[in-house]
């Protein structure tokens, strides 16, 4: 998000002193991400280490916690795992928020600056590694199951409807309404080819999932080490869920066929369901539609710098090269 949350300073501060017995020294708001529940702070202690803090509005997932430090005990390289509260708590309530706190990572995500063949390799090797994990048996029953139903495809008509009858009186709004009118043939038939490839009981083996593993989720730190984080959103699912990111990507701009060849030089031999990656592009296509529109009418706490980039990101969806066309493309392909 551009604008900070509605959270005192003093408030994050003392709950990283009473949770984490640290000290901020200084705490910075970075306007990053597309989230409208997430905000994240550097935060420099009195010692001069820094770290992340994150926080969240809403349900916490105790699984994309969890997760990473259980990959990090297992030896599983480039995973940045959050750091543990004094009572070994993985988050920690502050007003409302849920906050978590990482090691600081200085560098650039791997979407800002691309990444090298051999970081593409190291970023197959390590989503190898992710997918041929166990968890132990209390994490894996806190994890997410693929349920193949799109996140949001339930929301386009009621969107619809009410782009259609509303009186939007608000800048944002109105630019929405004009966007969606002009996609709408095209928002249909992305919501449609989700519905049609979805399948309940796929064939194969399901794996621990990161769900979200695109370059924007691939940090690049000053050795050019890579790190893959967020891990909100991981499940146990067909492998197709991540590799969906890296085999014709859901932007051009992320990955092309040489990028997936060094990935999957890094990842090595699998086989790999044309139809599952479609459904994926797709119903990734369906979320971010619904997910964009309902933060620029539905979100009332949003500033409105964060409404007009919301539109922003709804527009570029339909781009050539990006999600929509992609997952559209995907399909006439099949």
């Amino acid at each position: 998000m551009l604008e900070p949350p509605q959270i005192a300073v003093e408030a994050l501060r003392a709950a990283v002193r009473a949770e984490y017995g640290l000290e901020a020294a200084a705490l910075e708001f970075l306007p990053l991400g597309a989230d409208a529940a997430a905000w994240v702070f550097r935060l420099q202690t009195s010692d001069g280490a820094a770290y992340l803090l994150k926080l969240r509005r809403g349900p916490v997932n105790q699984a994309g916690l969890l997760v990473p430090r259980c990959l990090t005990d297992q030896g599983v390289p480039h995973v940045l795992a959050p750091v543990a509260t004094q009572s070994g708590q993985p988050w920690c309530a502050a007003e409302g928020f849920a906050l978590m706190l990482y090691p600081f990572i200085a560098g650039r995500t791997g979407a800002e600056g691309g990444l090298s063949d051999e970081q593409w390799r190291a970023f197959g090797a390590t989503l190898r590694q992710v997918h041929a994990a166990v968890l132990p048996p209390a994490v894996a029953t806190q994890a997410a199951r693929e349920t193949f139903s799109p996140a949001g495809i339930e929301a386009i008509p009621v969107l619809a409807a009410h782009i259609a009858k509303a009186a939007l009186a608000g800048q944002a709004e109105r630019a929405l309404a004009v966007a969606w009118r002009a996609h709408q043939a095209e928002i249909e038939a992305v919501a449609g080819l989700a519905r049609a490839l979805a399948q309940p009981t796929p064939p194969g083996e399901w794996v621990l999932c990161h769900a979200d593993a695109h370059t924007w989720n691939v940090l690049v730190d000053e050795a050019g080490q890579i790190w893959l984080i967020d891990w909100d959103e991981t499940m146990l699912a067909p492998r197709e869920r991540d590799l969906m990111f890296v085999i014709g990507g859901i932007s051009r701009k992320l990955v092309g066929p040489r990028q997936t060849e060094h990935f999957m030089a890094g990842y090595g031999l699998a086989e790999i369901d044309a139809r599952l990656l479609a459904y994926y592009r797709a119903a990734w296509a369906v979320s971010d539609i619904t997910a964009f529109a309902r933060q620029i009418l539905f979100s009332a706490e949003l500033s409105l710098p964060d409404r007009q980039a919301a539109v922003s990101l709804f527009m570029s969806l339909f781009e050539p090269g990006e999600i929509v066309d992609q997952a559209l493309a995907a399909s006439a392909a099949r």
